[in-house]
């Protein structure tokens, strides 16, 4: 983590709770960030993030609490605060109820801007709750407010806010009830995407206004060859295709945004190009100038930045054709990652592609032997399993072998069916029938999830 922040470790026993009940008492809120040390978006925010000077400013507002997906008990944590996907992050009141919950893929200053308006919001009562159920009853509510909504981090949402409600049609009466603006053109993209239909009308005005598209650049570099895909006719497709390919080409060129997120634009523009955007000019290729922005990271000074770039640019290339390129450059890497059996998924995929079945399964169990944390490994091994059911079913010493594995991995955990951990197991679960016939570990395994699940 950026030096500067003082977080406190919400993994230790009962810290977590500790810190909210004295938060009550000194008025603090408090900034719960959930993650683990092999997520990418985890360490562009670890590197990115947490360690702008905007950003460490707010947080010196507040009391920041990290919870690992691998710390003793943190899954039935996460369970109790519906967490799941990797990372979260969750601003409190003083008084422990949800101010909002935050993206994660906004650059250190839009992040920054963000957290303060937020923090504003529940010094004075509010919260995105009261937020949504004043603007879905037909109340008026602030220019504030109406932000707070827009930067609300629905993909992390878990029924937290929503409840029962539905995404899409949630974010849609948002949408049409909130006045033009900034806000307005957000809640927008927020509804296209759950709605998995995109507005060309919208788009086109919001690649118009290079502020406002920069603004959104997090939703646009993740989501925008989506949105590409779901317009439907071709002369739509064109022209906004176009327009995000020039914000794309501008984001990739700008000195003030990181490498990471630089990066994401320089995917963005490949995938865009392939869409029917005009191939941007370029002196290099998307290779090099990967390679460029790789090098000025290096492996030793920046390694959460390193992680993040190497998973970006691994799937740049993959989206480009170049798979050969992805996977020389994943197997130079492996030695110098501090997570290098998270890459070796992205390795047995490129197996796949190939057809080569037995690559597929030397590397995920390699990215299981390898694994460090109890979800984690719970995770890989479920992977591995699953993978030796569909690709070998007939080798059963080696399902033996796992299922052995797994049965001392969920030993270990003691939160082994709570929450992340509950849902790998499903799968396996989940898997055809007599896969567990192959000797007693797989039978005692199964048997195992069964009645894990069941209680």
């Amino acid at each position: 983590m950026a030096a500067g922040i003082v977080w406190r470790d919400g993994g230790r026993d009962g810290a977590l709770a500790e810190v909210l009940a004295r938060s009550a008492g000194d008025g603090r809120p408090v900034l719960l960030y959930w993650g683990a040390a092999w997520c990418p978006p985890c360490n562009r925010l670890k590197s990115e993030v947490f360690g702008h000077e905007a950003v460490i400013a707010q947080l010196a507002k507040v009391s920041a609490v990290q919870l690992d997906g691998d710390s003793a008990g943190a899954q039935a944590l996460a369970e109790q605060y519906r967490l799941r996907s990797y990372p979260t992050l969750v601003l409190f009141a003083p008084d422990g109820g949800e101010i909002s919950r935050l993206p994660c893929e906004l650059d250190g200053e839009l992040f920054a801007a963000t957290l303060a308006l937020a923090l504003r919001v529940g010094a004075a009562g509010g919260n995105a709750a009261r937020s949504l159920q004043a603007a879905l009853a037909g109340d008026t509510l602030n220019s504030e407010q109406w932000t707070l909504l827009s930067h609300y981090s629905w993909d992390t949402d878990e029924a937290s806010l929503l409840g029962q409600r539905g995404l899409a049609p949630t974010l849609r009466a948002l949408h049409a009830a909130a006045p033009a603006g900034a806000a307005r053109l957000r809640l927008g993209l927020h509804a296209q995407l759950a709605e998995r239909a995109a507005d060309p009308v919208e788009l086109l005005a919001l690649c118009a206004d290079p502020a406002q598209a920069r603004a959104n650049m997090d939703i646009l570099c993740n989501s925008g060859a989506s949105l590409l895909k779901w317009l439907v006719a071709a002369d739509q497709r064109a022209a906004v295709a176009t327009a995000l390919h020039a914000q794309a080409v501008s984001w990739a060129e700008d000195l003030w945004l990181g490498r990471p997120d630089r990066l994401a634009a320089l995917r963005l523009q490949g995938r865009l190009e392939r869409l029917g955007a005009p191939a941007a000019k370029r002196s290099v290729g998307i290779e090099q100038q990967m390679q460029v922005l790789l090098d000025e990271a290096g492996p030793a000074d920046h390694p959460h930045e390193r992680h993040t770039l190497l998973n970006t640019a691994v799937s740049a290339l993959n989206d480009a054709g170049l798979a050969p390129q992805a996977e020389a450059l994943l197997r130079a890497e492996l030695d110098a990652s501090h997570a290098p059996f998270y890459f070796m998924l992205s390795l047995a995929s490129a197996a796949r592609r190939r057809g080569d079945h037995g690559a597929v399964l030397d590397w995920y169990e390699r990215a299981w032997q390898g694994a460090r944390g109890p979800a984690t490994r719970l995770q890989w091994g479920a992977t591995l399993l699953a993978s030796l059911v569909e690709l070998a079913p007939q080798d059963r010493a080696r399902i033996e072998r796992a299922a052995e594995g797994m049965l001392e991995d969920i030993g270990a955990a003691p939160d082994a069916f709570r929450q992340r951990n509950r849902a790998q197991l499903r799968k396996l679960e989940q898997l055809p029938a007599g896969w567990n016939g192959a000797g007693p570990h797989s039978d005692r395994l199964l048997q195992r999830i069964v009645v894990g699940l069941a209680a």
